[in-house]
C-alpha cells in the first residue's frame, strides 16, 4: 500500500469501527439483560463448589453464545453467495429482526412477571459436567432475551469490515457481554457470605428490568431498525439515524 495512502485508509477503518461501536453499545446493553444467565451464576455460586462450579457455567454460555453467533453471521453470508443476493439482503434481515423484537416485547408485556429461570435444572450438588450443561441450557431457555444479538451480528455483517474484523468485534461483544456476571463471581471471592444481600439486590434489579423495561428497550430498538431498514429501501439511507454512525 502507497505510504500516503496508508493514514487515510487507517483511519477509513478506525472510524468504521468507531461507528460500528456507537451502534452496537445500546444493543448490548438490551442483550445482557438476562435474567436467565445470572440465575445461573447464582444457581452456581449456591453449590457446594462455587467458584468453580459459576466459572464453568459463564465458560459455557459464553462459547456456545460466541460460536453460535459466528455460525449466524456465516449462514447470513453464505445464502448471500449462493443465490447472489444484493447488498439490500442486510437491511431485510434488519426488517426480520425488527419484527421479532415487537413480537417478543409484546409478549412479554402480555406474560407480564414471569420467571424463565426457574426452567433451568440443577442441583446443589452439581458436578463440573452439570455447570457445563446448565450454561447450554441458559442458551436455549433465555432465547427470547437473544433476539439482540441478532440485530447486533447484522449491524457487524453491514459494516463490510473483513471476517477477522468481525470475529474480533463478536468476541469483543461477548467479554463485555458476560463482563457484569464474571463481577458477581468476583464479589462472591471477595467477600464471601456477606455477598448475599449484594447479589440478592443484583437479582432483583436485573428482574424488574426483565420484567417492567426489557419490553419498552425491545420496542425503541426495533423503532431504530425499521428506520433504518425502510429509509434504505425508499433510498433515503442518508437521512437515517444509524446512516450517522
Amino acid at each position: 500500500m502507497l505510504p500516503e495512502i496508508a493514514p487515510l485508509y487507517s483511519m477509513g477503518i478506525m472510524e468504521s469501527f468507531y461507528g460500528l461501536a456507537i451502534v452496537l453499545f445500546p444493543i448490548l446493553l438490551a442483550d445482557a439483560i438476562n435474567p436467565v444467565l445470572l440465575a445461573g451464576v447464582l444457581y452456581g455460586l449456591g453449590s457446594h463448589r462455587p467458584m468453580i462450579n459459576s466459572w464453568m457455567i459463564i465458560l459455557s454460555f459464553f462459547v456456545s453464545y460466541f460460536l453460535s453467533g459466528v455460525a449466524i453471521a456465516l449462514v447470513f453470508e453464505e445464502i448471500v453467495e449462493i443465490f447472489h443476493l444484493p447488498h439490500g439482503f442486510d437491511y431485510a434481515i434488519e426488517f426480520v429482526v425488527a419484527l421479532l423484537l415487537i413480537a417478543i416485547g409484546w409478549s412479554q408485556l402480555r406474560s407480564g412477571d414471569t420467571h424463565p429461570e426457574e426452567r433451568l435444572k440443577h442441583e446443589s450438588s452439581m458436578s463440573l459436567w452439570d455447570a457445563g450443561m446448565l450454561g447450554l441450557q441458559v442458551n436455549f431457555v433465555g432465547l427470547p432475551f437473544a433476539i439482540p444479538y441478532l440485530a447486533a451480528i447484522d449491524q457487524i455483517l453491514k459494516a463490510q469490515i473483513s471476517a477477522a474484523a468481525s470475529v474480533v468485534v463478536l468476541l469483543v461483544y461477548n467479554i463485555l457481554y458476560v463482563s457484569p456476571f464474571v463481577a458477581m463471581i468476583a464479589i462472591k471471592w471477595c467477600f464471601g457470605e456477606q455477598s448475599k444481600p449484594i447479589l440478592e439486590g443484583f437479582n432483583r434489579w436485573m428482574h424488574t428490568l426483565s420484567v417492567k423495561y426489557l419490553p419498552w428497550i425491545f420496542f425503541v430498538l426495533a423503532l431504530l431498525l425499521l428506520e433504518d431498514c425502510i429509509s434504505f429501501f425508499l433510498g433515503y439511507r442518508e437521512y437515517s439515524f444509524l446512516s450517522h454512525y
